[in-house]
């Protein structure tokens, strides 16, 4: 059963339509606009919190592309060295739309620009994706607002949770999603393409908990569209989507799994909201007492929208009547079920957690509501257009009250939510000059490579900087300093650091009998002349073992460390990073591409060639 047109793209619509629209998306700017202006007030400081570790994420790309001319496949400088390509919150700034900001600007502004740029783009996602529920301007500038400036975005911004501003990208693989089942049989490949390009770029941007969830909400979006149109195609289009994103994200994600087969992320999540809690996290505003939430602080629980849109959202079940409103009204439901946490042993998110493995590596489940806002406000705003179609006449009028509406309520959020965005970035940076001077690591940052206010862990971008590594980090979950087994070690940690008694340098014999020194260093490829070893004797290299290690005879992991065996008294080694699978995820990448691509070239140039022929 082919599904109808969606009521987005009536045919023949006047003027006042075009008009009301300009205006919404005028209003919708301002919002944004209000929404970020803190950000700008100064342009050369820094975030706190989770802040320098996104912020030396994005630098080491930047330092290895300009000064060493490199892929930034490996993260020498913290940790003891670790895969910066295949790491799930560090590779993040590299395939994205934001690298010729961080390439052209300096760190500070071109954060911002990040910040500001993915808050824009979620508002007219969130836009555009109300436009295939509703035609009403009103309707989607309120949701549009409530989804993209609302205090839970502030929060997490200024907490230097930049995996949360990728929520973003939700609303356009919906808008995709929802196109492609309202396509003609045969007419859906673009949307599914662009389905698959939306979910691949939230992989290689590091969209961690966005990415899970936008594939649930899409698996229940597309029953509920199974189920209304008796078909399989909705479920075979998500199917579809699914594949080429594995397809156009295997570069990164390959080197991502193999990273995570290595280091299991499993952490617990007790975690439960009341309904006292569920009301203050929506409608508490600044300055007014919120809830006693835990065990995290209120930036992982605050929510403002205001009491408009939450009644708004609340109403969603009341009023779902058609497919469309039931999909989103099932997907929203179960985000929000989800968002209540542990409530019981047998709550939605107790086994989703405890028996489906991506999800045992996520905590924190109120970041379900994030999803669970935008489809219940869009479930309620499709419902809202039914009852709009009964007015004929006074619709115009009725949609310049709810622009009003819309436009009030969000520049409300945004008055709000801009007091936690102002505090995104308030500390002075590094008091250290960029170098690519000598390298070596250190047990610890020393003081001249810190913060002159120090938080809660230990600084990465100074000492990156600096050009110096260092081996107390939590950029890498895999070896976090906090994270130790009961003998006080941290699995997978080799390297060593000055400051510890077992530090012999950045390269070493292991039998101690040889010599050995750095003869040329970079991220990924460091050369190391020897003298005085025997053949088969091990040459250490100070940084951590992994597979993607390679050098002339081979590369072993000597007590976590990355080592080769020597073939003469003399010479030189040289070992290069690359992660195990890039090249087969290059591979699998191009491949669809061409497979894609290839088609319509073929036909067209069949068709040149008769054409030729008969002329």
């Amino acid at each position: 059963m082919t599904p109808a047109p969606a009521p987005a793209a009536p045919s023949g619509r006047g003027w006042r339509a075009w008009v009301l629209d300009i205006v919404s998306v005028l209003l919708l700017l301002g919002v944004v606009g209000v929404f970020v202006a803190p950000l700008f007030d100064r342009t050369d400081t820094y975030g706190a919190q989770d802040w320098d570790q996104m912020e030396a994420h994005r630098y080491l790309a930047v330092k290895t592309i300009e000064q060493y001319h490199q892929f930034p496949f490996w993260n020498p400088y913290s940790c003891g060295g670790h895969t910066w390509w295949g790491g799930i919150e560090s590779g993040i700034n590299l395939v994205s739309p934001w690298l010729p900001a961080y390439l052209l600007a300096p760190l500070p502004v071109a954060l911002r620009i990040e910040v500001a740029g993915v808050a824009l783009l979620g508002a007219l996602g969130a836009w555009i994706f109300l436009g295939r529920l509703t035609r009403s301007p009103g309707l989607r500038l309120l949701v549009a607002c409530a989804f993209a400036v609302n205090g839970r975005w502030a929060l997490q911004a200024e907490s230097g949770h930049t995996w949360h501003l990728y929520y973003a990208l939700m609303p356009w693989a919906l808008w995709l999603f929802d196109r492609a089942i309202a396509a003609r049989p045969g007419h859906a490949k673009r949307d599914v393409v662009g389905l698959g390009i939306v979910l691949a770029a939230m992989v290689y941007l590091g969209a961690i908990y966005p990415l899970p969830q936008v594939i649930v909400v899409i698996a229940l979006y597309g029953l509920v569209a199974a189920i209304s149109l008796r078909s399989l195609r909705p479920a075979l289009l998500g199917l579809g989507g699914g594949l080429l994103s594995f397809a156009f994200a295997a570069p990164r994600l390959l080197p991502i799994l193999d990273m995570l087969r290595r280091y299991p992320r499993l952490v617990d999540s007790p975690e439960t909201i009341d309904l006292a809690g569920i009301i203050g996290i929506f409608t508490a505003r600044q300055g007014e007492p919120h809830p006693a939430v835990g065990p995290w602080g209120w930036h992982e629980f605050g929510f403002y929208i205001g009491w408009l849109p939450f009644l708004v959202m609340l109403s969603a079940p009341l009023l779902a009547r058609r497919w469309k409103e039931r999909a989103a009204l099932l997907a929203g439901g179960v985000c929000f079920a989800l968002a209540l946490g542990r409530f019981s042993p047998m709550a939605p998110w107790a086994l989703l957690h405890d028996y489906v493995p991506v999800f045992q590596s996520q905590h924190v489940p109120s970041r379900w509501f994030y999803p669970a806002v935008l489809l219940l406000l869009a479930s309620a705003a499709a419902a809202f257009e039914r009852l709009l179609r009964r007015v004929a006449r006074g619709r115009v009028l009725l949609e310049i009250a709810l622009l009003a509406i819309g436009g009030y309520v969000g520049f409300d959020i945004a008055s709000q939510s801009r007091t936690e965005l102002a505090n995104t970035f308030l500390h002075a940076g590094p008091s250290v000059q960029p170098s690519v001077g000598p390298y070596h690591q250190e047990k610890t940052a020393p003081p001249a490579l810190r913060y002159p206010v120090p938080d809660w862990a230990p600084p990465a971008l100074p000492a990156m900087v600096a050009n110096v590594g260092v081996i107390d980090c939590v950029t890498f979950p895999g070896l976090n300093t906090y994270y130790r087994d009961r003998k006080g070690q941290i699995p997978g940690l080799g390297a060593k650091g000055v400051g510890d008694p077992d530090y012999r340098g950045e390269a070493y014999f292991a039998s101690g009998s040889a010599e050995a020194e750095v003869e040329r260093w970079t991220p990924n490829v460091v050369s190391v002349r020897y003298t005085g070893a025997a053949e088969g004797d091990l040459l250490v290299l100070n940084q951590n073992w992994d597979p993607g290690w390679s050098a002339e005879h081979g590369v072993v992991n000597w007590r976590d460390t990355a080592a080769s065996p020597v073939s003469a008294g003399s010479g030189v080694v040289v070992f290069r990073y690359r992660p195990r699978f890039f090249v087969l995820g290059c591979v699998i990448l191009f491949a669809t591409t061409f497979a894609l691509v290839l088609p319509p070239r073929a036909r067209r140039r069949r068709r040149d060639e008769v054409l030729a022929d008969h002329a």
